[in-house]
């Protein structure tokens, strides 16, 4: 008899987060690789607390085990966003998003895909900054895991790295070369966006590429966009020092333009 396969269940704070306030406007707030709905939840709470429907869904693989991170795979995580979005269009006449990290890759190619009026594009990338990349093909013959530990959990506050949930111990070697193929068609899709578009990204962004905010404004196809730098913050951005930065040009963006 086969033993039954353990389901890991995910921390309360890592599990998906939805709160109707608004059948007007909802707000699909999307997170990172590795991330968990945590790093977006505080940016949902001040949304919801300014009158959205907010829905902040669990990719599969996120917020378990980096094992079974491992064994999932971008597409079913843009597949669980792209769901997500449905649910909530049930819900709210107005449906945006808003993206951390590879959670704005997501956005751009649903916001071209379904013509999504607003989108916040948060530490997104316009590349992978580590040239080791191209060696994620082969790499990924060997091993599913590389055990490289990430000490700062791209957070720069000490208080708020130390709750920031996300798998610190390790990188899923297959599915971040398929995150860097999906970074590359939403880098060409750029040009087919029309939404209006607010982007967001900080200086000190030890992640991504440096230029990546500039690179994503200057091909998007939208006529209403701005870039909003950040100083203090990490990658990161909607948990770190300037979170209520964040969350004050989201709401204006989404609810007071």
């Amino acid at each position: 008899m086969k033993p039954k396969k353990q389901i890991i269940a995910p921390p309360v704070k890592a599990a998906a987060y939805f709160n109707k306030k608004s059948s007007e406007t909802g707000i699909l707030l999307l997170h990172g690789f590795t991330g968990t709905p945590a790093e977006m939840r505080y940016l949902a709470e001040k949304l919801n607390e300014s009158g959205a429907t907010v829905y902040v869904p669990r990719y599969p693989g996120h917020g378990t085990s980096l094992i079974e991170m491992a064994n999932s795979s971008v597409e079913a995580w843009f597949t669980a966003a792209r769901e997500a979005l449905f649910e909530l269009k049930a819900h709210c006449n107005n449906v945006y998003i808003a993206g951390l990290s590879m959670g704005g890759i997501f956005a751009i190619l649903l916001a071209r895909e379904f013509a999504i009026q607003k989108i916040a594009l948060m530490s997104v990338p316009c590349t992978l900054k580590e040239k080791t990349i191209y060696a994620a093909p082969v790499a990924g013959l060997f091993t599913k895991i590389l055990w490289v530990p990430n000490k700062t959990k791209g957070v720069c506050d000490e208080a708020a790295r130390k709750e920031h949930i996300c798998y610190d111990d390790g990188i899923p070697v297959r599915q971040s070369w398929q995150l860097f193929k999906t970074i590359k068609k939403a880098m060409k899709t750029l040009p087919y966006v029309d939404s209006q578009v607010l982007i967001v990204q900080s200086k000190n962004d030890q992640v991504i590429p440096e230029h990546s905010a500039e690179y994503i404004y200057s091909r998007l196809g939208s006529e209403h966009k701005q870039i909003v730098w950040l100083s203090k913050s990490d990658h990161a951005i909607t948990v770190d020092y300037e979170k209520d930065i964040v969350a004050k040009h989201c709401i204006e963006f989404f609810l007071q333009q």
